[in-house]
């Protein structure tokens, strides 16, 4: 199969678009993906201590910070709240990791495609 010149000029170009748009994405996907990891140890460093220092029978009460204030909860309560924010972070994490192999899949494909059209190989 033989091009004409400029229809593989203007191919390639597109497909070099196409590889500079699916980097910058998995550039943000891999820097979304590092904050949710560090949420989610976060969110383990926070549990393990209040379960070591807290007393979660009784009605012991923490500090959560609200805005600028701060709110007497009790320990079960937040503990609870951290649970939820935990799953949503795992949820988040799952689907990143989607996307990011859908991103690194997407930008071999393309290089892959852009040096079998140059090299002249058609398969």
């Amino acid at each position: 199969m033989s091009m004409n010149p400029e229809a593989l000029q203007k191919l390639l170009l597109e497909m070099d678009n196409q590889l500079n748009k699916s980097r910058a994405e998995l550039s943000m996907c891999d820097l979304q993906l590092s904050r949710v990891e560090t949420n989610l140890n976060m969110i383990k460093q926070t549990t393990k201590s209040l379960n070591a220092v807290c007393d979660t029978a009784s009605d012991e009460k923490v500090w959560k910070g609200v805005g600028k204030a701060f709110v007497a909860t009790d320990v079960n309560t937040y503990l609870k709240g951290v649970s939820n924010d935990e799953k949503e972070f795992l949820d988040s994490k799952k689907s990143l990791q989607t996307k990011q192999r859908y991103l690194e899949t997407t930008l071999k494909n393309t290089i892959d495609h852009m040096t079998k059209l140059v090299s002249g190989k058609s398969g």
